[in-house]
């Protein structure tokens, strides 16, 4: 069942320490989405997606938010900020455009407190990165 991203956030806070899934209803979100065309075929686009996200979050499986036959939506909970502490959700969905192109679009969202870390812009600039095929950017 498809959790929303705040419940989400809320609770990895939580995890870190309790009294953050209560503090998390009070801290701004910071969203970054952007969008890419990826000069591959729907199912080697779909691959590279799969791999940047288990790149970006070590150990983590994607889990399929949506699936059809020319769309396909994959979310992963990694870290981001000052030491990768902070929990930030990404969602992707890839879309079918053409016989040898795929639209990608990619949403980041993490909580901000007082420190300002941009941890949601800053894992969406390295999916991008990971995306156009730079290397690792950690």
């Amino acid at each position: 069942m498809h959790q929303p991203e705040d419940e989400l956030l809320a609770e990895a806070l939580g995890r870190i320490n309790y009294g953050g899934k209560i503090a998390s209803r009070f801290l701004k979100n910071d969203i970054s989405e952007f969008d890419s065309e990826l000069q591959l075929g729907f199912g080697p686009a779909l691959e590279r997606v799969r791999t940047v996200l288990v790149e970006l979050a070590p150990g983590a499986r994607p889990e399929l938010e949506a699936a059809g036959t020319d769309r396909v939506t994959l979310r992963v909970l990694t870290g981001g900020g000052a030491l990768n502490l902070n929990p930030v959700v990404v969602t992707v969905e890839v879309t079918r455009s053409g016989e040898q192109t795929t639209a990608v679009h990619v949403r980041a969202i993490a909580k901000e407190g007082l420190i300002k870390q941009r941890a949601g812009q800053k894992t969406a600039e390295r999916v991008a990165a990971l995306l156009n095929g730079a290397g690792p950017s950690r």
